[in-house]
């Protein structure tokens, strides 16, 4: 055990624990005395000494640390970490808080509608934060595709960016790495620290439906370009990157949004092609997330799209390709899901299948099912609580590595 984790780990045993998220200033985890309450959001500061554990303690040690939190989580608490909010404010509303405060949510996603301005997202990711601070839960994670040109959603503060296809057609990945860079300092400064990018589907230019999302149609250029991309967007720690679409949607000719698709490349073309930018990238170390997509793989499991599918999530991402980051799910309203499938068993089977982020419920009562479902799962042996605790260890791992979670001084 390294210095100072054994003084760390005491605390977090002899105490309850409270996060606390400082407005303006970036993220602080406390670990408060008993009898401690969170001063209120608005009147935190950052403390200049609290140092991220990822920069202080070995990998072993932030497992053991992270171990020690999840040993003090109630299994609602667990759950909620898994869950990915969507919503349609521009401001937090009462509808928010109850979300944050009765089931513990460990993330939530912005799209184009909620952002109007830079001021205003920023606002409420303040705001969305200090709530979870004050309900006694993690900081959040905030996520949004932010990948430039067509799937641009800061383009109401930020204005037009280039496509994936328009860095691409650079063949330049320093031009990458700077665009990665900038769309961190962007997304860091409104509060969010999660990008649901880069594409790292490999284009078929003759059948695929991505369009310029994508940044090329080798596996090679896709490689080179999106893992630039991705090296510059986590260069200051402050923003996650997140590969999509697993296990690939580069020859897929229909959306997932509308339809689910059967695709019929062989297992050789799989690992050849759509496969090719992943065991790459993940081989460097640096892939923190993955999201998995709505598409049947025939070669593979031809009874369940990948997102629900044991055999493409665990068999192949995890196992197969060494991925033992965080998977979030591909939306689950899509209708390659929603046409087939209850909302009772899309939650169960995705995290059945290896997903750790259900993204994302889009309401009260669709919040509030996926926490039943995921809890009565686990009271009647259908998944086990070690499963669960896998998932959290994952996302707090991520959470610590992003400075959501911080040693306090002299820890």
């Amino acid at each position: 055990m390294v210095a100072g984790l054994s003084v760390l780990l005491a605390v977090v045993v002899a105490a309850p624990l409270i996060y606390a998220y400082a407005p303006g200033g970036g993220s602080v985890s406390a670990l408060m005395g008993p009898g401690a309450t969170p001063q209120p959001a608005a009147n935190r500061t950052p403390n200049p000494h609290a140092t991220p554990l990822a920069q202080t303690l070995s990998q072993a040690a932030q497992v053991a640390y992270v171990n020690q939190l999840i040993s003090h989580m109630t299994l609602d608490q667990e759950i909620g970490q898994m869950i990915m909010i969507g919503f349609s404010e521009t401001q937090i509303d009462s509808a928010l808080l109850y979300q944050i405060n009765q089931y513990h949510i460990g993330s939530a996603i912005m799209y184009a509608f909620n952002i109007q301005t830079g001021p205003q997202l920023t606002s409420l990711d303040q705001q969305l934060q200090a709530a979870t601070a004050a309900a006694g839960n993690p900081p959040l994670l905030i996520a949004t595709d932010q990948e430039g040109g067509g799937v641009n959603r800061l383009l109401a503060v930020d204005g037009p960016l280039p496509s994936a296809s328009d860095i691409g057609a650079t063949g330049d990945p320093n031009y990458a790495r700077q665009r990665g860079q900038e769309d961190a300092q962007a997304l860091a400064s409104v509060g969010i620290n999660l990008n649901l990018a880069p594409v790292v589907d490999v284009m078929n230019t003759t059948g695929g439906d991505l369009g310029g999302r994508t940044f090329g149609s080798t596996p090679d250029v896709v490689t080179k370009m999106a893992g630039a991309y991705l090296s510059g967007l986590q260069a200051s720690g402050q923003v996650a990157g997140t590969l999509k679409h697993f296990p690939g949607l580069g020859d897929v000719p229909v959306d997932p949004h509308q339809q689910l698709y059967y695709e019929d490349r062989s297992l050789t073309d799989l690992n050849n092609i759509d496969w090719a930018p992943y065991k790459a990238l993940i081989a460097t170390g640096q892939v923190q997330a993955i999201m998995s997509t709505h598409v049947v793989l025939s070669a593979v499991d031809d009874t369940r799209p990948a997102s629900l599918s044991y055999p493409v999530i665990t068999g192949i991402l995890r196992n197969q390709l060494g991925f033992n980051g965080v998977v979030i799910t591909d939306g689950i309203y899509m209708k390659a899901l929603s046409d087939h499938y209850s909302l009772d068993q899309i939650i169960l089977y995705a995290i059945q299948a290896g997903n750790d982020i259900i993204c994302s419920t889009y309401s009260i009562q669709s919040t509030a099912e996926t926490e039943q479902v995921l809890h009565d799962a686990v009271t009647n042996g259908t998944l086990t609580k070690a499963r669960i605790d896998d998932s959290v260890r994952r996302i707090l791992l991520l959470k610590l590595h992003l400075g959501l979670l911080t040693a306090p001084a002299n820890g």
